[in-house]
């Protein structure tokens, strides 16, 4: 069974960062963590140095995000000495039972794996709505592919992709504040990517995509089925479709 590496990319990750303690060691088939870290002030290279074991190194490469989370991941990628790689989020972390998985599934060459990823929002379990079909490509072999879009970008690969039920926690946002942030990023670089894609936005557009995102989310998508927690991403995800038709249009007046 071939040794896999684990990607990240970091932040001021120090709180998600210190769950990691619980349980990376489990993790037995990785014996290396590429980190590429985007100028972090907080304690975040203090503690990925902290997991660094015998048999578990910790490569630390210090790069600016520059608006592209794809171009980041893909330098990770050249810096991993393994070719079969794992990525997650500093705000990922997978169940027991993945972690069981992992260590024993014996990854092939011409497939992707997938997992199956649960958000926490806002402490509550979300299993409708934007999570859905939420079943990113986490297991792959780095020379098959390559990560494309600056943001919620994906594996891009002529290779096979197995779905399974595999679990991922994903604890994505702890308060609206810090999600807010997160759209306002997010949203400036997407109306970017869209704007250099000589795309446009009108008064219609701006109007009706957030209304049209909530009603997918929230009703077709069952996110009412998630409470209080549901509704809340739902209005924010509208808001987020809102804000990249807006800064679309203000692109294209300047």
């Amino acid at each position: 069974m071939p040794k896999i590496s684990l990607l990240l990319l970091t932040k001021n990750e120090q709180d998600n960062l210190k769950k990691w303690r619980n349980w990376i060691h489990e993790l037995s088939c990785i014996n290396e963590i590429v980190v590429i870290d985007d100028e972090s002030t907080d304690d975040t290279i203090k503690i990925l140095k902290s997991l660094s074991t015998d048999k578990l190194s910790v490569n630390i490469f210090k790069r600016k995000l520059n608006d592209n989370f794809s171009s980041q991941r893909n330098f990770g990628l050249s810096k991993c000495h393994n070719d079969w790689v794992i990525f997650l989020d500093a705000d990922e972390i997978p169940t027991p039972k993945t972690i069981t998985y992992l260590n024993k599934v014996s990854p092939k060459n011409g497939y992707n794996y997938s997992f199956k990823r649960d958000i926490i929002y806002l402490n509550h379990p979300i299993t409708h709505g934007q999570c859905l079909h939420d079943k990113p490509i986490k297991l792959f072999n780095k020379n098959e592919g390559k990560f494309v879009n600056p943001v919620h970008e994906i594996w891009q690969s002529n290779a096979t992709t197995i779905y399974n039920q595999q679990i991922i926690h994903h604890y994505s946002i702890k308060n609206l504040n810090s999600f807010l942030e997160k759209i306002n990023l997010y949203s400036a670089i997407r109306a970017k990517e869209l704007f250099d894609q000589k795309d446009t936005a009108n008064l219609w557009q701006i109007i009706f995509y957030p209304k049209f995102k909530f009603i997918d989310l929230y009703f077709l998508k069952l996110g009412f089925l998630d409470g209080v927690a549901g509704l809340i991403l739902s209005l924010c995800l509208s808001f987020n479709s809102f804000l990249i038709r807006s800064k679309l249009w203000h692109l294209s007046q300047k």
